[in-house]
């Protein structure tokens, strides 16, 4: 037996009150630091633990859950379709494109003021919305003397509907029905154990903490680093399931993870050979169609990062002045600071961090996976919640969710529980067998606000 902190620990004694304390403690590594005098193996593995500050955790109470998303509604940009020249005005069909909900919906009202690409201000008098996906405006000039509404809408250019103006003691304009989107989340149970057998059984740490008394057994760290990387690939890259059973036909939920989530609801950007500039010109544009925020954390693999430290010393061959060096101790020995921190391009600012799990060889790195060389964008900031909830009205975009995993208080951590089995287990035997079992537990899985304000950057194939 070994002590921590100048408690000598004698010898375990049977006690159901010990609280058994590994590597995992998720968003609490400083607590296991601080205890056990040592930084988690898996530490480097784990991503939810590296946006820690981008992201948060709250508890649900279903483990099957849904909320209603307010997306990017806007619309007021539409491509001309038709055009019929009535001399006087202009009545203007709306592309198939512009059009929601089985083509019965799109954004124009009556007392809108539209521009044209040459810059031409009209005035929408009518909508007519008698035929799905054809919707038409009736559009009359600003300047009824001088401007040609019809030379003005040509068909595929495109207008905006940009504001509406009111005549004196004025009606109400044409109702709009909020448009939501209906998004399913399912938590996901995750489970990993081992033992150890009477034989095999060796020193166990022992200590007590704020009225705690705490065990920190032999192989625990391997079984909860396993544990922890499993939960965090999971939430990664897991993709819906549907009918899915195990070999006893009992179902079986995934929770969808956060790359597939992006994939299919936010947005993708393939670039081609080693990431540069024109890069990262691409995702803004794609961002900023989207309304995103201006701050954002970036998740890449290493080789990702590699390459944009290619194209940096490929840039900075265009001349001395492109890159800075800083001497170490004055004299002849330099180095170069080739680290991808931060790239700021006014107002977005994308800040790198380097997930390992995307490219250890033996996990997502391996083979020709190609998670090595993506990239996720992570807006930074707080989305408003129009269900409310639990909490505030405003969420971050990113939360992990978990489900309370039970268990006595000593084996409930909140967001897992951790028990023991066995013969051998502290607290008393549960069975005749002479070993100590070891088990975690928890139902997790990822929320994400504003799906559309987040991306995932892929090298082409």
């Amino acid at each position: 037996m070994s002590q921590v902190a100048g408690i000598p620990s004698a010898g375990v004694q049977t006690s159901e009150n010990y609280a058994l304390i590994s590597g995992y403690d998720i968003y609490d590594r400083d607590f296991y630091k601080k205890l056990i005098k040592k930084v988690p193996r898996a530490a480097a593995l784990q991503w939810m633990r590296v946006v820690k500050g981008y992201m948060s955790k709250r508890k649900a109470i279903r483990h099957t859950y849904y909320f209603h998303e307010e997306g990017q509604w806007m619309s007021a940009a539409a491509t001309i379709a038709a055009v019929t020249d009535n001399t006087t005005y202009a009545t203007i069909m709306l592309s198939s494109g512009d059009h929601t909900d089985s083509g019965t919906s799109s954004f124009p009202v009556v007392g809108q003021t539209v521009v044209f690409e040459n810059e031409t201000a009209g005035y929408v008098t009518a909508v007519t919305r008698t035929t799905p996906y054809a919707h038409t405006v009736t559009v009359y000039p600003v300047d009824t003397t001088n401007v040609n509404i019809v030379a003005a809408a040509q068909n595929g250019s495109t207008m905006v509907f940009y504001s509406n103006a009111q005549q004196e003691e004025s009606t109400a304009t044409e109702i709009r029905v909020p448009k939501t989107s209906k998004v399913t989340n399912y938590i996901q149970t995750f489970r990993e154990s081992y033992k150890v057998t009477d034989h095999a059984m060796q020193n166990q740490t022992e200590f007590e903490y704020n009225g705690q008394k705490f065990l920190h057994p032999k192989g625990i760290d391997d079984m909860m680093d396993r544990f922890a990387m499993q939960e965090d690939l999971g939430l990664l890259i897991n993709p819906a399931s549907s009918g899915l059973v195990n070999a006893g036909a009992k179902a079986i939920q995934l929770a969808k993870g956060l790359i597939p989530q992006i994939t299919d609801s936010g947005n993708t950007l393939e670039y081609f050979g080693t990431p540069d500039m024109t890069t990262v010109d691409d995702a803004i544009l794609i961002l900023n169609r989207s309304y995103g925020v201006h701050d954002y954390a970036v998740g890449q693999g290493l080789n990702l990062n590699l390459g944009w430290k290619n194209w940096l010393i490929d840039f900075a061959a265009g001349g001395d002045n492109n890159i800075s060096f800083s001497p170490f101790d004055g004299g002849k020995q330099q180095a170069i600071n080739l680290n991808f921190k931060s790239i700021s391009i006014e107002p977005y600012s994308f800040h790198m961090q380097t997930w390992d799990v995307l490219s250890h060889a033996d996990t997502l790195g391996a083979g020709n996976m190609p998670y090595r060389d993506m990239a996720i964008f992570i807006p930074m900031g707080m989305a408003k919640n129009p269900e409310a909830e639990q909490g505030s009205d405003y969420e971050p975009y990113l939360q992990l969710v978990y489900s309370d995993p039970g268990g006595a208080p000593n084996q409930n951590k909140g967001d897992h529980s951790v028990w023991s089995t066995g013969a051998l287990a502290p607290g008393g035997a549960t069975n005749d067998t002479a070993n100590w079992q070891i088990h975690a537990m928890s139902y997790k899985s990822l929320e994400i606000r504003c799906r559309n304000k987040f991306l995932i950057l892929r090298k082409a194939a």
